[in-house]
């Protein structure tokens, strides 16, 4: 062995080096985090010293430091998706919402998402992958630290330790904003673990917590009135790219061209994350409210009490969340598995089912795969209209092509909820459909670089979604005030995971001690909500203390909000 080979053996050998290099690359995410993160001096400082000194503690645990760094190897993956997030959305430690929605993502949508990720994955690699290694092979090598490095190591952290809570005491005292168990990496995440933990096992039991409610719903409309409510819930679906709410490109060439549309140009979503946005929506629930959603039953309940035939089409995967278990609570129960995946397969079994239900009423929840990246794989190659489309790769300079996608989604989403129109309105039924998205997405829209949607901190883009509702002729003329109130209501504030439950329960004559009037769109008492934004600890914020920055509140006031 040459003296470079032995001097390269006599470093890893010393196996101190490894003790004091492992807590210095642990911090990483804790030095990123104060500087993406609005905190005090005194905070940054305590999540800095506090986590260095437990680290170093630890490396004086045991004489062997190499099974120390090994125990520690599930830390190393928490930094490795921390760099992850931080590098997706640029702040914020690792979300509650994350974490549930690692469990409720299907494995496609995953695969899309890590495929763009490389460099993140790559530093975290680099980072980690060596003290794994070095650890595995001090550990088989039976190498020690010193004595003296053990207690230097035991002293330096014990007092950094204090002074690291000291400061945290004091930064408490300053700021009430302050808190160690969400501002302090990696206390803030684990915490975040443990409730998103305890989340996926109450939503896992809601069958039992649920069991006994009722709507004691009751249909006030003639019982032998052929009647049809259909709800589309898009997925990742914007306002700000709809020709019908003022985008310059021709994305609803077919809608637009229906008069018998109504569009509500202010509707804001109260999350931005698919497993909040369709549970609210469905129930009465709002962010104030949002952890009774495990007691109660979904709108597809209160129909079949008052005697409607219910059917839930979805072309999102089964994920065992709250979406799921409530379209399970329908008579029939349908996820699209093709190949394709393509929206409007919905359509035909829609046409199916009215087909088969002819002469009840009818309740049917469509579930579209809408605009969710990737965004060309959501439409026929034949139904590209802007090009080039072909980008998939989550980077600003493809920009212009993710958005001809984006807006090519758009578009055949307009075909889609043109043809359920068409549906409907050849039944010769009373019929409604209401569609709107779960949330919106960002697309580098400005200097931030941000993209796709789920941030800890929301934004404009996430948030404004597009809110249609269309009414068949028939139903106008047994129902003439209903189309005067929701034109009245039109331009106001509307919260659609607030105000599509009371919307549809009193426009199909649904009387039921849950039915909030002030809610609804269809009705003369409406009240615009208050702006509020469901976070991440399921607490109701007003929307302007979401953390939303200034460029967002600009957006929101041009839309008369905030």
């Amino acid at each position: 062995m040459n003296r470079y080979g032995k001097a390269i053996k006599r470093f890893f050998a010393n196996i101190n080096i490894l003790a004091v290099i492992f807590p210095l690359l642990m911090i990483v995410p804790n030095i990123l985090l104060d500087i993406t993160e609005s905190m005090s001096f005194l905070a940054k400082t305590a999540n800095i010293l506090v986590p260095l000194s437990l680290y170093c503690l630890l490396m004086s645990v045991r004489k062997n430091a190499g099974v120390t760094v090994l125990w520690l190897i599930v830390f190393m993956v928490m930094n490795s998706f921390q760099i992850v997030v931080l590098y997706l959305f640029g702040e914020s430690i690792i979300a509650i919402d994350m974490l549930i929605n690692c469990v409720t993502t299907n494995s496609s949508e995953a695969g899309e998402l890590l495929s763009n990720l490389a460099l993140p994955i790559v530093i975290s690699a680099v980072l980690y992958l060596p003290m794994i290694a070095w650890g595995a092979y001090s550990a088989v090598c039976r190498l020690k630290t010193s004595i003296k490095f053990r207690i230097m190591s035991r002293r330096y952290g014990l007092v950094g330790l204090a002074a690291g809570i000291i400061l945290s005491s004091i930064a408490m005292l300053v700021s009430k904003d302050f808190n160690p168990a969400r501002h302090i990496y990696p206390l803030n995440v684990v915490s975040n673990i443990v409730t998103a933990l305890h989340r996926t096992y109450q939503s896992a039991h809601y069958h039992d917590t649920s069991e006994s409610f009722c709507y004691d719903a009751v249909d006030t409309h003639a019982e032998s009135q052929d009647e049809i409510y259909v709800l589309v819930i898009g997925e990742t679906s914007r306002a700000v790219n709809w020709e019908l709410f003022g985008y310059e490109r021709p994305t609803n060439p077919r809608l637009s061209k229906r008069n018998n549309l109504i569009t509500f140009p202010r509707a804001v979503s109260q999350s931005n994350t698919t497993h909040k946005c369709v549970p609210m929506m469905l129930t009465h629930t709002t962010p104030l409210s949002f952890d009774s959603i495990m007691y109660r039953k979904s709108i597809i309940a209160a129909f079949k009490e008052a005697g409607y035939a219910t059917a839930v089409f979805s072309n999102q995967a089964k994920n065992h969340s709250y979406t799921q278990y409530f379209s399970e609570e329908a008579d029939v129960v349908k996820y699209l598995e093709g190949a394709d995946h393509y929206d409007h397969n919905l359509v035909g079994l829609l046409r199916q089912n009215l087909s088969e239900n002819k002469g009840r009423k009818r309740f049917v929840l469509l579930h579209t795969y809408g605009s969710h990246f990737y965004y060309n794989e959501r439409y026929p190659k034949e139904m590209s209209y802007f090009k080039p489309d072909d980008a998939t790769q989550a980077n600003i300079r493809h920009r212009s092509q993710l958005l001809n996608a984006y807006d090519n989604a758009i578009r055949y989403t307009d075909g889609v909820l043109d043809d359920i129109i068409a549906e409907l309105d050849a039944t010769g039924a009373k019929a409604v459909m209401i569609y709107t998205s779960d949330h919106g997405e960002d697309i580098f829209d400005d200097e931030r670089g941000r993209f796709l949607h789920a941030s800890p901190v929301p934004t404009y883009y996430q948030l404004h979604v597009p809110l249609i509702v269309w009414i068949s002729e028939e139903y106008d003329k047994a129902y003439p005030e209903v189309r005067q109130y929701l034109s009245a209501n039109k331009d106001m504030y509307v919260a659609p995971s607030q105000s599509v439950f009371h919307t549809l329960l009193q426009m199909s004559g649904l009387d039921t001690p849950y039915l909030d009037e002030t809610q609804s769109m269809a009705s003369f008492d409406y009240v615009s909500p208050a702006p509020l934004y469901l976070n991440d600890y399921n607490e109701g914020q007003p929307l302007r203390d979401s953390g939303i920055k200034t460029h967002d509140v600009e957006k929101f006031k041009e839309i008369g909000i905030l």
